[in-house]
């Protein structure tokens, strides 16, 4: 994969990495480096080593060529310091990992499951073994660097970021073009997030260099990340389209790594499957793709679930949907007062922005404007004083507005979402509060679809067919989110008041208005 760069050599000529310590590492100061003897067969047999110990998969390991080339470089280090779930910390106070960790995670996982996959002869009968390389090395630099453009707090701030300014930065990379001679067309940058595309950014500016040392083309990482590869459209060997499948697809590494990761570090303990059990069972086929083997069948179920569960009872919290929601209106009330954009495309592509940078910004504004509402609400954040919601589930919602509405919760809930900003106003008059003291608010994490779950594919017996056409989803009904109602403590009663009256009021409105 290229020289080893920015080390020096011990008396026998050995690359010796400069003394540093790895936060990951920090319950038993293990950073170690080994060559690798015996043992499976590795792309990087040839190469040092260096061991990383994650709280999660244990030791990851990478050459020292991406160590260099890679982690130990300053757009890769800034992950340190973007935090995986923005503001989720201030309810589950273990949540304070970062998308460092979470890319060494999904590069561990995307490696082994690649290895596990090229010792299953049928993978491995049309394609040569310099191919295999070649992807293989592709996906280990995907996998590291699938979130290195992230901004501050993750998907929070993506808003704020000029998106014509970005899409200039895309195309003098050349990607758009790339993308064309390979028949892929414009459509996968048009609907990738701002993060992704951010990322494609700096993998050709930032990293280009060191990638081509590696023989591995930038443009086909980028690819990667966005779902497709550039080789296979172009009438490689469809293990390409593979291995970008292994970063982008209903089973990918990427959301198998975050979600046993939130599970973990939040310690809300509703994901309960065989982790290792499920990366045994990867296979692929040229037809389907990737899939499933059986071997997934008695974790499949448990996985579904979790998926599920993590949503319902870490991202959807009540109390998390309000840190969240409350930074976000942080960054927008810095706007309005500065100016200026709290995040900004040149900022997160200089590797200056991160999560501590924008709260720096935030409170400075704060200290500077101490009667706005900026700084109401950094008084807020910073001392963690969130009302309650009107509700927390379905069953307080239910029992709390009533079953005889007309149209049913699900009718009520729709009509919250809708009209959150009218309805925000129309509490904040009622309560005779401000109406940035009134939200009407889920989270600003999409919710998982049901149906997306129910495409996972299994193989057995020569077919590949979907968990649902198997009949493994079974009759799972799964909750779907409902929208909080966060106002004043002791003005709850009152408020869910007028929206019950509010509610019947239009919805008598309408049927009058069209009988």
């Amino acid at each position: 994969m290229g020289p080893v760069r920015g080390g020096e050599r011990d008396e026998r000529g050995r690359i010796v990495r400069r003394d540093e310590t790895d936060h990951l590492a920090e319950a038993d100061g293990s950073r170690d480096r080994k060559r690798q003897v015996g043992g499976r067969r590795r792309v990087h047999n040839s190469m040092p080593t260096t061991q990383i110990k994650d709280p999660v998969h244990g030791y990851v390991e990478l050459p020292d060529a991406l160590v260099d080339g890679v982690v130990d470089t300053r757009p890769f280090q800034r992950l340190r310091y973007v935090r995986q779930l923005s503001a989720t910390h201030l309810v589950y106070p273990g949540a304070n990992h970062t998308r460092f960790e979470h890319s060494l995670g999904v590069y561990h996982l995307g490696r082994t499951v690649f290895e596990n996959l090229r010792r299953q002869s049928y993978f491995t009968r049309d394609a040569t073994a310099d191919e295999l390389e070649e992807i293989q090395r592709t996906l280990e630099c995907a996998c590291l660097l699938h979130d290195v453009g992230h901004p501050p707090f993750s998907h929070l701030s993506e808003g704020f970021l000029d998106e014509g300014a970005l899409r200039e930065r895309v195309a003098e990379t050349g990607l758009v073009d790339a993308f064309d001679a390979a028949g892929v067309g414009g459509a996968p940058l048009r609907s990738a997030s701002p993060h992704e595309l951010l990322g494609c950014v700096l993998v050709v500016e930032e990293y280009g260099d060191a990638l081509r040392a590696f023989d591995v083309d930038p443009f086909e990482v980028c690819a990667y990340v966005l779902g497709y590869s550039l080789a296979y459209e172009r009438g490689a060997a469809w293990q390409y389209g593979v291995g970008a499948q292994l970063l982008h697809s209903p089973i990918d590494v990427d959301r198998l790594d975050y979600i046993t990761r939130d599970n973990y570090m939040t310690g809300a303990g509703v994901l309960s499957f065989d982790v290792e059990r499920m990366v045994d069972a990867y296979t692929a086929h040229p037809e389907e793709g990737l899939a499933l083997t059986e071997k997934a069948l008695s974790t499949i179920g448990n996985y579904l679930e979790g998926r599920i569960a993590l949503y319902m009872w870490v991202t959807q919290h009540h109390k998390a949907v309000y840190a969240n929601r409350l930074l976000q209106a942080m960054l927008g009330e810095y706007a309005a007062e500065t100016g200026n954009s709290p995040v900004t495309v040149d900022g997160v592509l200089a590797r200056e922005l991160d999560d501590n940078t924008v709260l720096e910004r935030l409170r400075i504004a704060a200290r500077d404007t101490p009667d706005s509402t900026l700084a109401s609400m950094y008084d807020r954040f910073r001392s963690r004083r969130f009302p309650d919601t009107c509700w927390k589930h379905r069953i307080a919602l239910a029992d709390r507005i009533g079953g005889d509405l007309d149209g049913g919760l699900d009718a009520f809930t729709s009509w919250l979402t809708e009209g959150d900003e009218r309805l925000e106003r129309l509490l904040a008059d009622a309560l005779d509060v401000p109406v940035h003291e009134v939200w009407i608010d889920r989270s600003y994490v999409p919710a998982y679809d049901p149906d997306e779950l129910e495409d996972i594919p299994i193989a057995y017996g020569g077919t590949t067919r979907s968990v649902g056409d198997w009949g493994l989803y079974g009759d799972r009904a799964f909750d779907v989110p409902i929208p909080f109602v966060f106002v004043p403590e002791g003005t709850k009663r009152r408020a869910i008041r007028v929206l019950r009256d509010a509610f019947d009021s239009e919805v008598a409105a309408a049927k009058s208005g069209t009988a």
